[in-house]
């Protein structure tokens, strides 16, 4: 995936990318082909390959710049605490709950746990004293959970966001199984 400044380049990025989203609204991820989304976003199958090396790379890549989660954004402690991750994330699904329902029902929702895994990595409040190893370890745990809570969380009508918040706090700190 293209990661330049060209300011050329990350246009047609973005034209790719909302390209892909108008088609996954209406046709099933496994019927899009690269020569639709390049006829749709008006660009060449080059310019295509050039930015993208497949059509997954585009759902990370939205992932990563319209729909990124960056864990600690609005925390004004040294770490994370388990209290703002569990409000933090429950706003970040509640609000692109659409989104998030089109990559469950493309069964793509298993690309979001790499896209957490990272933003977790690269966040100085997530477990900031732990060698890297258990920082790893970490952030691939709860990036599986909370991959799995955004897909039940988009295949359920009503959950409220305290609800959420509620149950990822609940869920995280074990006290959900007793």
């Amino acid at each position: 995936m293209y990661t330049g400044n060209n300011k050329t380049a990350l246009t047609s990025q973005q034209q790719i990318a909302e390209a892909f989203v108008l088609l996954l609204k209406d046709v099933p991820y496994s019927s899009i082909s690269v020569s639709a989304i390049c006829k749709k976003a008006g660009i060449s199958r080059q310019t295509f390959y050039t930015l993208f090396s497949s059509r997954e790379n585009i759902v990370l890549y939205l992932l990563d710049k319209n729909h990124g989660f960056t864990p600690g954004c609005s925390c004004k402690e040294a770490f994370l605490s388990l209290q703002e991750l569990s409000r933090e994330y429950s706003s970040y699904i509640a609000d692109r709950k659409e989104f998030l329902s089109l990559l469950v029902k493309n069964d793509l929702i298993y690309l979001m746990h790499e896209c957490l895994f990272q933003s977790f990595m690269s966040c100085p409040m997530f477990l900031p004293d732990l060698p890297l190893t258990r920082r790893e370890f970490g952030a691939e745990f709860i990036s599986g959970g909370l991959a799995g809570i955004a897909r039940i969380y988009a295949e359920t009508p009503d959950a409220s966001r305290t609800e959420l918040e509620q149950t990822i706090t609940s869920l995280l700190s074990g006290s959900f199984f007793r």
